[in-house]
């Protein structure tokens, strides 16, 4: 618990900076984080058999995020096609050159799955943030996470009874659930209510908007940690790495961000006018 206060403390204010300033700084944090995730999703994938190409996979989740930072047009349908082109051919290099190794077709549809996972994830977040009042919609949402998945674990741990998918992940219930959608209920209305006195003119979020960005935020989200949850099953580990002491690895933390950079993106376009 120590080492993961410690890691939260030191952490949080970067996020925090890097998130305020936005615009290039911002971009780098999110490839620097989805590029160790990259990493992470690779590694693990191959205590199951799989040689992933890291560097095709990088390549993937780089070009969203470049396409989000700057648009590139028809760059990106032409990136994408020289990558998965370039994929397929080290799937048949590696038939060649290792003819026992096996899993060739899913190595290649792992490779670019991975990086098209994790980079439109990292994709959506940067344009939530891109938005005019984008700041103010990501300091809704990014609490609504850490407050509804912390509601989960600890009234998990107290009263969970009865578990959600205990063949995916055992250790959660429908009580933790049940903690979880309240407490981003609560966390969005109040953050909703907050933003706009905190930044003393008029924003598009507003009390109610912050209710339902948590509702939908706490509902779905978890099914990013599901999914995330799902590989380590298979692959027989706990953490995804071990590069945040007490908390595991990047893509562990960033498993339910993923799917909240797409939700509160289009949340946030939805409700923009209302």
């Amino acid at each position: 618990m120590k080492a993961r206060t410690l890691s939260a403390a030191i952490l949080l204010p970067i996020v925090i900076t890097v998130l305020v300033i936005g615009h290039w700084p911002f971009a780098l944090f999110l490839a620097l984080a989805t590029g160790l995730a990259c990493g992470e999703y690779v590694a693990m994938l191959r205590r199951s058999g799989y040689t992933l190409a890291l560097p095709l996979t990088l390549a993937i989740n780089w070009l969203w995020l470049a396409d989000a930072y700057q648009p590139l047009d028809a760059w990106l349908p032409h990136g994408m096609a020289a990558i998965s082109l370039l994929t397929a051919a080290w799937a048949l290099y590696r038939r060649q050159r290792h003819p026992d190794d096996g899993n060739f077709t899913a190595q290649w549809a792992l490779t670019l799955a991975g990086g098209l996972y994790i980079g439109l994830g990292g994709a959506y977040i940067y344009q939530l943030r891109a938005m005019p009042e984008g700041l103010w919609w990501m300091l809704t949402a990014l609490p609504i996470v850490w407050v509804s998945e912390s509601a989960a674990y600890f009234v998990g741990r107290r009263y969970g009874r009865h578990k959600i998918a205990p063949h995916i992940s055992p250790g959660k219930s429908w009580e933790g659930y049940a903690g979880e959608v309240i407490a981003g209920i609560v966390t969005g209305l109040l953050l909703g209510g907050f933003m706009p006195r905190f930044a003393g003119v008029t924003l598009s979020v507003n009390m109610w908007k912050g209710g339902i960005l948590g509702l939908v935020i706490a509902t779905i989200t978890t099914a990013g940690d599901f999914f995330i949850s799902m590989i380590k099953r298979e692959v027989g580990i706990k953490d995804t790495g071990a590069l945040i002491p007490g908390h595991g690895g990047v893509l562990d933390r960033i498993d339910s961000l993923l799917w909240t950079g797409i939700l509160a993106f289009a949340i946030a376009q939805w409700l923009w006018y209302l």
